[in-house]
């Protein structure tokens, strides 16, 4: 037995091990790793207790008020019509204080802000200051030199006018914004090196080298997170349980519905002193980045904040939500050691005790309650804990100091993923560690022993449970891309052999390039043949894949993908239902049935593979952390071009990391400038801010429409009326190929002006036949704007997306998009709808009255049911008694949102010459795609 030699500590431990885990963990050094502070850096050392308003031992502030039913009910009815109800943590209820953290009256008002005087720009002189400001360096993003020519022009431009110049340089205007308080939290720095021991000889470079790493203060930054007056509506203060009044069934959204939120509120609220307080839980995420190729490996390790109380919604937005908080060292030495235990246990230490440090200046205010200002005015008492941290699996092997093709999550070997097993916890790791030495802990457990998570150093911190679930490394772009797409080529060739392999797999190619334009749909006109597949690439090749691969491969095939992509499309959901976990486990039961015919074909030999095993624990996932949407790793990496790749781009390569350091805090000056001023409406009628690098609009993408929800659904016509186009009804008779068009007309106003009337046009004397003028307006798109909160969306859940009817779409051949027309509102999903193709948008009056409408192209549904192996519905278009295509006018009223349409292509080969433009043209039947979205996947799947 061996004994700890800490003064004080009687344990004693079987192995070396053992003892080193003991150390790590109860009495922690940063192992083998120097930390200094640069002298000219602000002192980075834990924190003396005057940095946090810490209320005193002998807390004579008192416990929150009793009497306050309507400031902090325990259960309450949240939404339109009671729909939902929520009971609430009955001790952690996010009561409001004063400054001094005493507890404050229900119904009191917050303390007041020093607000400036109206109209003060400060540190502009003017708007026209700011908004020059906001453009040249957010928007436009112009180099100094560029900026300098452009100030130079305009000041000369001014000489003999007696106007003043608004900057002289790009210095003076750097210096205006770096002066701005809001939004500033400084950068620091720390150096680290390996103290270890080092070969007499030939000395590895790593153990030679400094590392630098830059952080901000997670302390401030979750202190201007808190007190952003932005999200003073989109905050939750406390644990809450949401449930549907009608049938008391619970329901997961936002992560503080979660029951680890709960739980940790539980633990926290043991002590009495936190009654009262609001939980903040730290949500981290980090993921190596690289930023240029051509011009050698340049990659960054960004490390990002958010916290838990924001919702979902806020942090997939990305409404500075989530906060770049310090860039990781990534450390790098000569081919002949870079394999060596050695560097590589010191690569991971390093990462650990960098993560310590950073976060270090959190911990005391995670046992002992600290005083904040909230967006909404108010104080409270805060209580903060490390929460999920968004990685892929392998930043999660790392963070998890476990043996890479071991799940993160449960202690199922390696070599049987998918058997049933206890999950991974703290307390069972070290047991493990005290008990058994290295190789054991490696082989039979998948434990890095001799590493030290940087969660062992905080309270309630357990890294296992911790790991958040990543939809997009998980399931789309590791299940879907890396092992489904690969597999179906090597069933193919395992199967057919080579040769015709290959010509099946050029077939898939064509179908896929083949499918027909939609909004926002990536497209592939060659097929999937390219290096570089982004995480976009394979979301939008999930979308068409399933309809390309039919009748090339089994049933079983066909049914397995169908099963991943309802599953994705599930655990995707904003709100996610005991009902949507019994789904999301059948679609589970489901994968895992039919995926048997790869390994029955000898495709592939195991089913161990922990990205896929993950799906397993997706269910549990979300009864802890809410809807997955809000911790995926695609916030993080969509993070990485505003916060990385694009201020690289800015710099001028040489040392780039502090440039790119700078142009950050600069973003963030001005961005929380510019909040600032919409907060006083000092920018209304007439602010046209962008995101930082959005650029110009892509026409044919759908859009996130930042505005709280108004409508369902709502279709109108495009503004710009289409002068090269038919001006009269006769003209788009004759441009449609449609003699009969003002027939059609007539029966529509006929409609429109007596909908109880049943009669038929040839039944109503001519003296009641509706009249209308000849003259048209056409346009070439109409815009739906719908809730969408699963899919990318506004604040409020909405999105808009454009319907396009046209004869050449972007200088193009013609396109002539499909839609939803609702039918039959008393039933639900595809019974209520019938698919159109749009022919084209006009609008006419009529005895005073204008109507918005489109002659559509009807498609009848093929069978009452969805198809069996796809579960897509399947149409055709539809014919009159004299095999006419059956067309109509309606009114844009009743148009829901665009459809999409993929062919059933079944065996025969797709030619060449065939265009996504053909698609709707040369296929008579097709599936409803309802993968193009997730709005449309929940329109479309009655049974979800």
């Amino acid at each position: 037995m061996i004994p700890c030699t800490k003064t004080g500590c009687r344990r004693w431990f079987r192995n070396k091990s053992g003892l080193t885990q003991h150390m790590n963990v109860y009495h922690p050094v940063l192992p083998s790793i120097n930390v200094s502070v640069p002298t000219e850096q602000r002192q980075a050392s834990l924190p003396d207790e005057e940095e946090y308003q810490f209320l005193p031992d002998d807390d004579d502030h008192g416990n929150p008020p009793t009497d306050s039913p309507n400031l902090n009910p325990l259960a309450e009815f949240v939404g339109p019509g009671d729909k939902y109800y929520r009971n609430y943590h009955p001790h952690l209820t996010g009561h409001p204080c004063d400054s001094s953290g005493r507890f404050l009256p229900t119904g009191q008002s917050p303390e007041p802000l020093a607000e400036k005087r109206p109209g003060d720009w400060s540190p502009y002189s003017s708007r026209l200051e700011f908004e020059l400001a906001d453009f040249l360096f957010t928007r436009s993003q112009m180099s100094a030199g560029n900026i300098n020519e452009l100030l130079s022009l305009w000041n000369a431009a001014l000489s003999g006018t007696h106007g003043k110049p608004i900057f002289r340089d790009s210095a003076e205007m750097y210096k205006t914004i770096d002066s701005t308080p809001l939004g500033d939290v400084k950068w620091e720095n720390f150096h680290t090196s390996y103290t270890g021991e080092r070969p007499t000889e030939n000395v590895p470079p790593w153990m030679t080298d400094t590392y630098d790493i830059w952080f901000r203060d997670p302390k401030e930054v979750v202190r201007n997170i808190l007190s952003e007056p932005d999200f003073s509506d989109d905050m939750d203060y406390r644990p809450f349980r949401e449930y549907e009044s009608a049938t008391d069934g619970r329901q997961w959204e936002d992560f503080m519905s979660g029951d680890w939120a709960w739980k940790q509120a539980d633990i926290i609220s043991r002590d009495p002193t936190t009654h009262g307080s609001t939980f903040v839980p730290i949500i981290l995420g980090s993921d190596k980045t690289t930023v240029s190729v051509a011009t050698g490996q340049n990659d960054y390790y960004p490390l990002y904040l958010s916290i838990g109380n924001i919702r979902n919604k806020v942090r997939r937005a990305h409404r500075h939500g989530v906060v770049l908080i310090a860039f990781l060292a990534i450390p790098h030495t000569d081919k002949e050691h870079a394999s060596t235990d050695a560097f590589r246990h010191f690569r991971r230490q390093l990462f650990h005790a960098s993560l310590a440090y950073i976060l270090h200046n959190l911990k005391p205010a995670m046992s002992k309650p600290v005083v904040m200002r909230f967006g909404d005015g108010h104080y409270r008492r805060v209580v903060f804990g490390l929460g999920p941290y968004i990685a892929d699996y392998e930043e999660q092997v790392l963070l998890a100091c476990i043996v890479r093709g071991w799940c993160v999550k449960c202690l199922a070997m390696r070599q049987d993923l998918d058997s049933d097993a206890l999950y991974r916890s703290r307390e069972h790791a070290e047991a493990l560690i005290e008990e058994f030495d290295l190789k054991n802990l490696r082989d039979e457990y998948g434990i890095v022993g001799n590493l030290i998570p940087f969660t062992s150093g905080f309270p309630r911190a357990d890294i296992y449970e911790l790991i958040a679930p990543d939809i997009l490394h998980q399931i789309i772009k590791g299940t879907f891309k890396d092992h489904l797409v690969e597999w179906v080529e090597s069933y193919l060739k395992s199967v057919h052999g080579t040769t015709k392999a290959n010509a099946i797999l050029d077939d898939i190619d064509r179908r896929i390039a083949a499918i027909a334009p939609f909004t926002g749909l990536r497209r592939f006109p060659e097929g999937r043949h390219f290096k570089q597949w982004t995480g976009n690439d394979s979301k939008a090749l999930m979308k068409v894949y399933l309809p390309a691969i039919e009748g090339h491969v089994p049933t079983g095939i066909v049914r397995t993908f169908r099963a991943l992509l309802e599953f994705t499309y599930l655990v995707r959901r904003n709100v996610i239902t005991e009902e949507t976990l019994i789904a999301i486990q059948d679609t589970i039961n489901r994968f895992h049935e039919h995926r048997e015919i790869f390994r029955q074909s000898g495709t592939v030999q195991t089913f161990s593979l922990p990205r896929q095993h993950a799906m397993k624990h997706y269910p549990d996932l979300i009864r802890l952390f809410g809807a997955p949407n809000g911790l995926c790793t695609s916030i993080t990496e969509s993070k990485h071009i505003d916060a990385v790749k694009d201020p690289y781009r800015r710099t001028n390569r040489n040392k780039p990391l502090g440039q790119m350091l700078v142009i950050n805090q600069r973003l963030d000056k001005l961005a929380a400038s510019r909040r600032d001023f919409n907060r006083r409406r000092m920018l209304e009628n007439g602010d046209t801010s962008k995101a930082p690098g959005s650029g110009p609009r892509d026409e044919d993408a759908d859009e996130a429409v930042d505005s709280p929800m108004s409508v369902e659904a709502h279709v109108e016509l495009a503004r710009a009326t289409q002068t090269k186009r038919a001006r009269t009804l006769t003209d788009l008779a004759v441009e449609l190929g449609l003699e009969h068009l003002p027939t059609i007309v007539e029966e529509f106003l006929l409609q429109q002006q007596n909908p109880d009337d049943c009669r038929g046009l040839d039944e109503v004397p001519l003296s009641e036949c509706p009249t209308y003028g000849n003259k048209i307006a056409v346009v070439n798109s109409a815009v739906a704007l719908f809730y969408a909160p699963s899919d990318i969306s506004g604040i409020g859940g909405m999105r808009r997306e454009y319907i396009r009817s046209c004869h050449s779409w972007q200088n193009g051949p013609p396109r002539y998009d499909c839609a939803f027309v609702n039918t039959n509102p008393g039933l639900e999903g595809m019974r209520s709808l019938d698919v159109v193709r749009i022919l084209a948008f006009f609008s006419f009056s009529s005895q005073s009255t204008r109507y918005p409408c489109a002659v559509v192209q009807w498609f009848d549904r093929v069978g009452d049911e969805p198809d069996a192996d796809t579960g897509m519905w399947i149409v055709r278009p539809a014919f009159t008694a004299h095999r006419r295509p059956s067309v109509a006018v309606i009114h844009v009223d009743t148009i829901y949102r665009a459809a999409h349409l993929i062919p059933l292509y079944a065996t025969q080969p797709v030619p060449r010459s065939i265009k996504p433009h053909h698609s709707y043209d040369v296929f008579t039947t097709f599936y409803v795609n309802k993968f193009i979205d997730h709005h449309a996947f929940s329109l479309l799947s009655d049974s979800y």
